[in-house]
């Protein structure tokens, strides 16, 4: 599969080729996302130059989650990126009759704050999680 490579924000990530990317300015905060065209998976990469608490970060996407399904159910995961222990969680949730998926990870580093959100269902392709699993392996912290 073709990748292209996201070099921005200080940080570096390879994404499908085919994916859409869109990026977004706020102020200390830039994001990311990468989109699948035959379907509704994506990931979300927001950098955050302020520093925000990788656990208040993904406690807060946990809730946000939780508010629009709340029959959701979420696990604590523990996965390594680039080197960095993040905090995250697993979650899955039902909607229109479907179940989806999704990881939250953060990590926090001298310069920024991380946050990753990786979000797939069962209408994806069947490489889709293997992509967000590969996006997120893929990234890097960079010096800029």
């Amino acid at each position: 599969m073709a990748v292209n490579i996201f070099d921005d924000h200080g940080v570096r990530f390879e994404y499908p080729a085919e994916w859409e990317i869109d990026e977004s300015d706020d102020g200390t905060r830039n994001s990311v996302t990468v989109q699948s065209p035959d379907g509704p998976a994506f990931s979300l990469v927001t950098v955050d130059s302020d520093r925000p608490s990788p656990k208040d970060l993904v406690n807060e996407a946990l809730s946000a989650l939780k508010d629009d399904y709340p029959t959701l159910e979420a696990s604590s995961s523990d996965e390594v990126i680039d080197g960095h222990a993040t905090v995250g969680f697993d979650i899955e949730f039902f909607t229109l009759d479907m179940l989806n998926s999704c990881a939250i990870r953060c990590f926090r580093t001298p310069r920024r704050t991380v946050f990753v959100m990786s979000q797939w269902s069962g209408a994806d392709r069947e490489d889709s999680e293997d992509s967000l699993r590969a996006i997120r392996s893929s990234l890097e912290e960079t010096d800029s």
